[in-house]
């Protein structure tokens, strides 16, 4: 019964007269099986020999090679003529993909969505209020009072800037410690903010509120270049595990770069988000010490 099933599921249309074939062998004994007392081998024999004639030989290679699968068939198919990444962050890729787009399409197609400006390094910014010219516009150099937050990006955030955000620390809002009207007094494109914000609030107004995304890579934001986590051996020793060990990320933190929270659990919410990309907004209260 197994050779029949496997010959029934490689004859596809052709298994009812191939059924037919064998309900005659199995129910009419033919003059050439001999007496009742015929072994079963021999039946075997007879079946396999009518079968082979109805299926014919390329049914039978078929049923024992097999069909060769496709070229490039199966896991990994198509990997090998994707060539190298030309982008290294989620961020990267998204405004890689941009460009390719808006040289596509033209400025019809990308540029309009596009709600956001970029820096020279590549830092995003977007005004969320306009301010007046009037009054004053920033340029390196400035000594600037802004009031801010530090805030994580939502689920929402499409851009890295719109959409709802999560607050770490602030100044100037009563949020955390310190007067609610305080400022933050520091000249502007100096080096004395993050690098994304000493690029994204030149060419503010006062009164304007904008944001700017921080990120970690390229050296925009607070998280030191190269290998500067600090090794925690101890750890290792603890969970039985000699040779294991832990690192300690905050040590990669750049308390000199601003904006930086004033108390506690600031500093610890800060600690543990710093190298992710966040938003700064700032709200430029005015110019000069």
């Amino acid at each position: 019964m197994q050779v029949f099933r496997n010959f029934r599921l490689r004859l596809g249309r052709r298994r009812w007269p191939f059924f037919l074939l064998l309900c005659s062998l199995v129910a009419v004994r033919p003059c050439w099986l001999g007496s009742e007392g015929s072994s079963l081998r021999g039946r075997r024999g007879a079946f396999l020999a009518a079968a082979t004639s109805l299926v014919g030989s390329e049914g039978a290679q078929a049923l024992v090679k097999g069909n060769a699968p496709p070229k490039d068939y199966g896991l990994g198919k198509g990997l090998k003529t994707i060539g190298p990444a030309d982008c290294r962050s989620r961020v990267e890729c998204e405004e890689l993909g941009r460009q390719r787009e808006e040289e596509q399409y033209g400025e019809g197609g990308a540029a309009k969505e596009r709600t956001f400006k970029v820096t020279k390094s590549g830092a995003r910014y977007k005004d969320m209020k306009p301010g007046n010219e009037k009054d004053g516009v920033a340029k390196a150099g400035d000594d600037l009072k802004i009031k801010y937050r530090v805030m994580r990006s939502g689920k929402r955030s499409y851009d890295g800037l719109s959409g709802e955000a999560t607050t770490l620390f602030s100044l100037g809002y009563g949020e955390d410690e310190g007067p609610k009207d305080a400022t933050l007094n520091a000249p502007v494109g100096e080096g004395k903010f993050v690098k994304a914000l000493d690029e994204g609030l030149v060419g503010m107004a006062v009164g304007g509120v904008r944001r700017v995304q921080v990120r970690p890579d390229y050296s925009l934001g607070w998280k030191k270049p190269g290998k500067c986590a600090e090794a925690i051996g101890a750890v290792g020793m603890v969970a039985g595990l000699p040779g294991g060990g832990a690192e300690m990320e905050s040590a990669c933190l750049d308390t000199s770069l601003l904006p930086q929270p004033v108390d506690w659990d600031a500093k610890r919410r800060f600690e543990r988000r710093f190298d992710e990309s966040l938003i700064v907004e700032a709200e430029l209260v005015g110019l000069g010490k």
